[in-house]
């Protein structure tokens, strides 16, 4: 059966779409589980700006790091988070790392013409301590250096958002308080890799101490952020009244979900 010229390259035009549109799905599959924690609310704490520019620095960045941490923790993936892209065998090893070489040069490129290269080194060099080092197997290491991530995150957009204007003082203040937070409460992400943690010989506060030691940890520490950050930042009456009332019903409720958490756990569900 003979081709003619059109309905071939329609086929291949067709097929390099196909295959651009399954490329593309991968790469957004690899950061999908930063889009709630990290990519919204970076993206939410500036007010305006070229949002668009922000995105793409961001995405990169973040990409960047997934590409290689879930290279690196393939095996502890195929315990607690089988539907990513290389354990669920959407793109291969070989080309997963081609995609970070590729991300990498992308990064630094795009880092380099808003000149936020201040960023993206430090970034780069908490990426490798926390994947090659092996640094992330240490529960509090992994929290500080999500911490510098979160902070990078935030300032790398703020900064774009802002046309490549350094932070200002009240902006600097913002993220040392978000990284500190994220350092003192990063843990909360712990509870339900357990398994995958225990797979790659990391000990987290989940498995060195008791589930209501480590659960009623991040409860106070929840509650005396609040405290800090109205303390220090005073917002109008309202906000701050409040907070001071509804924080008894906010304890009750996470102290619920904290106990419901560990009857779950005693009883064989997810926790």
């Amino acid at each position: 059966m003979k081709y003619s010229p059109l309905s071939t390259l329609t086929n291949y035009v067709y097929a390099i779409v196909c295959k651009s549109v399954q490329m593309m799905c991968t790469v957004l599959l690899f950061s999908k589980s930063d889009l709630l924690p990290v990519i919204i609310p970076s993206l939410c704490l500036p007010i305006c700006g070229h949002s668009y520019k922000a995105s793409i620095w961001l995405e990169l960045h973040v990409l960047s790091f997934e590409v290689q941490n879930q290279i690196i923790g393939f095996e502890e993936d195929r315990l607690s988070k089988p539907t990513r892209p290389i354990v669920s065998g959407r793109i291969s090893l070989a080309d997963a790392q081609n995609l970070y070489y590729v991300s990498l040069g992308l990064t630094f490129t795009h880092s380099l013409y808003h000149g936020t290269l201040h960023f993206t080194i430090p970034y780069f060099i908490a990426i490798v301590v926390y994947n090659e080092g092996g640094l992330s197997k240490n529960w509090f290491m992994k929290s500080f250096l999500g911490a510098i991530g979160y902070a990078v995150y935030i300032s790398g957009t703020n900064v774009v958002f802002d046309h490549n204007q350094p932070l200002s003082q009240i902006s600097a203040v913002a993220v040392f308080f978000s990284a500190t937070i994220h350092t003192t409460t990063g843990h909360a992400q712990d509870f339900r890799d357990r398994a995958g943690d225990a797979a790659i010989g990391r000990f987290t506060l989940a498995h060195v101490e008791p589930q209501w030691v480590g659960r009623g940890s991040l409860t106070a520490l929840v509650l005396a952020w609040t405290a800090v950050l109205v303390y220090y930042w005073e917002p109008p009456l309202p906000v701050s009244s409040s907070s001071r009332y509804w924080a008894p019903f906010q304890c009750g409720s996470t102290v619920a979900i904290i106990q419901k958490r560990l009857i779950a756990t005693r009883t064989g569900g997810i926790a």
